[in-house]
């Protein structure tokens, strides 16, 4: 072989190739070849000499061309994101640990550390709890019910659901459902502490839960969401009210991990029910709603819930919107997800029962309620959704209107 197509398998050999796609791969690449053309003997001459076999024009013609693809994948497939990725990356894990701060009633951020187990379908929280770090407060879920310890007082407030408020599971649902309300956008960028590249998912939407936005981070490489921030407003305006800047998933976590330890001393009190101020505006609609004229509210309220289901179960959602005000800016796409999700095992397809009245309260509009519903999917998943019923007086005539679910929904295990 000639001199000159030896220097070229010289040239060659010295540049280290990786096929696996990084972000960093362009300086890599520019860094070897340097690195590379530095350690070839110092003549005036090199790139004349190398050029002139016809058989070397060609090889460098090829590296040329390897060279320019390597850059194109290493720029473009570390940049690659879709939601769908992120699901499928978090079907793997069933666990999480975060840490951030929450802001309290006063406005002032409080650092805390939150552990979440998901339940079977990867949808909800099934064990939950989260802990202030510097004053010592607990929120914890078991057998279906929410807990707060607060020390300063040496009292447990408990509410018989499981509130969105600690057991939200982040995992593919969620993150389906942020991406699918109206307006959602991403931004591509960098975390200016690594230089790792991210993708941030920003959404917004009106709840039974009052307004929210979120902003979500995922790496791009491992497809996880890094950090989330949810505001109690539209346009993440101010702080937000919960801040996870470190997550990390895990495929389980042993039960011990959630057992809480309280002054056996403690008094427990029930919470009252509730609803959110903000939602008032909607449900004093006098269009939405139905009749309650001549019901009790036990007749009403399982009435207008019977409706409810069978509106969702057909998917018309503009009876839905209607029996539920506080959904009538969420469109049919968004709707069809929170309600089906994009499984068909997970699809609502039966009423399995209407409970009574379990809890009640009052707002500005009136008295409102809680009753347990029993609902059945394609797949035979049973489970509880606990719902708020809003009575009103509007124009001297008695209606009722759905305010929303009163925690989130529980598998029923069989």
């Amino acid at each position: 072989m000639i001199d000159d197509e030896k220097q070229f398998e010289n040239f060659v050999r010295d540049i280290k190739f990786d096929d696996n796609p990084d972000y960093s791969h362009r300086d890599k690449l520019e860094q070897d070849l340097l690195a590379a053309i530095q350690t070839q003997p110092r003549r005036v001459n090199i790139w004349r000499t190398f050029m002139k076999s016809r058989i070397s024009q060609l090889a460098a013609a090829a590296v040329i061309l390897i060279a320019a693809l390597y850059l194109l994948i290493g720029n473009s497939g570390p940049t690659a994101w879709a939601i769908e990725q992120t699901i499928e990356a978090l079907k793997g894990y069933g666990a999480v640990y975060m840490t951030g701060t929450v802001t309290d009633k006063y406005g002032a951020q409080k650092p805390f550390e939150m552990w979440l187990k998901a339940n079977k379908s990867r949808t909800l929280s099934k064990d939950a709890l989260l802990r202030i770090t510097d004053s010592g407060v607990l929120m914890w879920v078991a057998d279906g019910n929410t807990y707060t310890y607060i020390p300063q007082n040496n009292t447990v407030y408990s509410e018989n659901a499981i509130t969105a408020g600690v057991a939200r599971w982040p995992g593919p649902f969620t993150f389906k459902l942020l991406a699918t309300a109206e307006g959602t956008k991403t931004i591509r960028g960098k975390d200016p502490e690594t230089g790792r590249e991210q993708v941030t998912l920003l959404s917004s939407l009106i709840s039974s839960l009052g307004p929210h936005s979120y902003s979500v981070k995922f790496d791009v490489e491992t497809k996880l969401p890094v950090e989330i921030a949810r505001w109690n407003n539209m346009d993440r305006r101010g702080e937000p009210f919960f801040y996870a800047r470190k997550i990390t998933y895990y495929e389980n976590l042993p039960d011990s991990v959630f057992a809480v330890d309280y002054p056996a001393g403690a008094a427990h009190v029930e919470k009252e029910l509730t609803i959110p101020e903000s939602s008032i505006g909607l449900l004093a609609d006098p269009c939405s709603g139905i009749s309650a004229e001549g019901l009790s509210q036990d007749d009403a309220a399982r009435l207008l819930l019977k409706q409810f289901y069978q509106a969702a179960i057909n998917d018309d959602y503009n009876k839905f919107r209607k029996l539920c005000p506080t959904a009538s800016t969420m469109s049919n796409e968004f709707l069809r997800y929170f309600v089906h999700g994009d499984d068909p095992q997970y699809r609502v397809v039966e009423i399995v029962e209407i409970g009574h009245i379990c809890k009640e309260g009052f707002s500005k509009l009136g008295p409102i309620v809680a009753v347990p519903c029993i609902v059945k999917t394609k797949g035979g998943i049973v489970a509880e959704d606990k719902m708020i019923v809003q009575f009103r007086n509007i124009g001297g005539r008695a209606s009722c209107v759905l305010q929303g679910p009163y925690g989130l929904l529980r598998e029923i295990e069989q």
